[in-house]
């Protein structure tokens, strides 16, 4: 995964161009901060060429440093390790410059040695940080192409190109994809006159399907070629050696002493900041080290160095990751407390196979944010609700008949999608009504594993819900029926034998 292109800078020259850059900045009597994030910025072009993946723009550089100095200050415990080794290089290159300036040759080749190893670990943190957040922005665009085509890539490059990677990036993606589509979408509903209007006691219900957003997406059924952290990360998982390495990386994990940091509390972090770790060469030269007693534990590299430099990438993934999240949280603040939870549950550490979920989770509850925007004025009369089935097609269902879902099996668990025939529908309405299912019919674990695959896996059927508390609406209201129909015109929506507003205002 190296650049061939990009030539590693030497010991020295490296050396050099960051104690250059520390000596130019205490010279101008620089602020702290100020030091520590172009002496960082330095350090990492400076290392380019020993770290794979290197961010190219300006801008990914820095997102880089603001992430791990500043944004996850508070965030994550990994943060003091962080700042720990930084302060540890900073020190050792200090000392460095000072056995240099004054021409004390051994003393400074003593100090190169250990100023090498904190340049490692600290190489290491920014490492784990590149891999996992590079992971994280290639596996959302390539959800956002699968919905919404190819021509979306133009924005994601000038997003990318444009954007630090915090709160502004996941906001640009939504206003310039997600608002943007879910309002087209709902000009269409209205047009095609997809909703329905209904009575149900004192409530008056206006329904929108969300297919009718979701049809409207260009998407693409192109395979979409893998960049090299996709592969790297994939290999990990896919190999009995990549494994293992995952799982060495996560026993060094769990054993460093990282005060402020429960690994058992988030186990998925700390497993995806392993599987992470795996991807770098020097786990597999660890773990093959550990099986060797010869090696010489104090030479420079030896293991506990690797050791060192293993717990390093591992909380730049983490770190990474915990930032990643409160980023993307942070821009879906306009969402219920509720929605933006339940988006972050679904995205977990952003894995490939979530994405497209996460995508149409984000697109339901913006619709529902419209639906609330437009009935604001009466916000304690009106109530937005969905109803979501889980929706799988119809083939893969099939498919489970060789396991032992027979056609008596197959009806307690699904039904036919009215609106797709190509589709099937869970009865089951959460993870308990389904595992309660599975022991009432005593389904074996050959089928089981399976179903709940399909489950976990499966992609939502939603209906969202505009329901008009009538009783209250009479209360405000000298004449409701001309109030009920003020208030649908807000929507588009005229009440039942009434003139269509939205027609009306296309005609000429």
């Amino acid at each position: 995964m190296d650049d061939a292109s990009t030539q590693p800078l030497s010991r020295d020259e490296r050396f050099d161009a960051c104690l250059g850059r520390l000596t130019e900045l205490k010279a101008i009597k620089a602020r702290r901060e100020v030091l520590e994030e172009r002496v960082f910025l330095e350090f990492l072009r400076a290392n380019r060429g020993r770290i794979n993946e290197f961010p190219l723009l300006e801008t990914e550089q820095q997102s880089l440093m603001d992430m791990l100095l500043r944004r996850a200050e508070g965030l994550h415990g990994g943060h003091a390790s962080i700042r720990e080794r930084y302060s540890a290089y900073l020190l050792e290159l200090n000392h460095y410059g000072k056995a240099k300036a004054v021409g004390d040759a051994a003393a400074q080749e003593t100090l190169a040695r250990r100023l090498e190893r904190a340049e490692t670990a600290l190489a290491k943190c920014l490492q784990g940080a590149i891999y996992a957040s590079s992971l994280i922005k290639d596996n959302f665009s390539d959800a956002v192409i699968r919905h919404f085509g190819e021509a979306s890539l133009a924005k994601i490059d000038e997003i990318t190109a444009t954007l630090v990677f915090d709160e502004q990036y996941w906001k640009a993606y939504i206003e310039r994809f997600i608002k943007e589509e879910v309002r087209g979408a709902y000009d269409v509903i209205l047009a095609d006159r997809r909703y329905k209007l209904s009575r149900e006691g004192n409530l008056l219900v206006v329904a929108f399907p969300f297919d009718a957003v979701l049809e409207k997406l260009l998407g693409t059924a192109k395979a979409i070629s893998k960049t090299r952290v996709q592969t790297a990360f994939e290999e990990v998982a896919a190999s009995p050696e990549g494994r293992s390495d995952r799982d060495m990386a996560l026993s060094v994990l769990v054993r460093a002493e990282l005060p402020g940091w429960d690994r058992k509390a988030d186990r998925d972090e700390a497993l995806f900041a392993a599987h992470v770790a795996a991807m770098d060469q020097v786990v597999r030269e660890c773990r093959e080290d550990l099986d060797d007693d010869a090696v010489d534990e104090t030479a420079e590299g030896g293991r506990q160095a690797r050791l060192d430099q293993i717990t390093a990438l591992c909380v730049g993934a983490a770190v990474s990751l915990r930032v990643v999240r409160e980023d993307f949280s942070r821009a879906l603040r306009d969402f219920a407390p509720k929605e933006r939870a339940y988006i972050l549950q679904t995205a977990g550490t952003f894995d490939a196979a979530r994405l497209g979920n996460v995508l149409e989770h984000v697109m339901e509850f913006d619709f529902a944010s419209l639906l609330r925007e437009k009935g604001e004025a009466d916000a304690g009369r009106i109530l937005i609700r969905s109803a979501r089935q889980r929706r799988v097609r119809r083939e893969a269902v099939d498919a489970l008949a060789e396991a032992g879902l027979n056609k008596v099996r197959r009806k307690q668990f699904f039904e036919d999608d009215p609106d797709r025939a190509d589709s099937l529908v869970f009865r089951q309405k959460n993870a308990a009504e389904l595992e309660e299912r599975l022991r009432l019919c005593q389904i074996e674990p050959e089928l089981a594993k399976p179903l709940v695959g399909l489950w976990e896996a499966a992609a939502h059927k939603v209906d969202l819900y505009l329901c008009i508390n009538l009783t209250a609406l009479g209360k405000v209201a000298t004449n409701l029926p001309a109030r009920i129909t003020e208030l649908l015109g807000r929507y588009g929506i005229a009440p039942p034998g009434a003139p269509d507003p939205a027609r009306a205002r296309n005609d000429p």
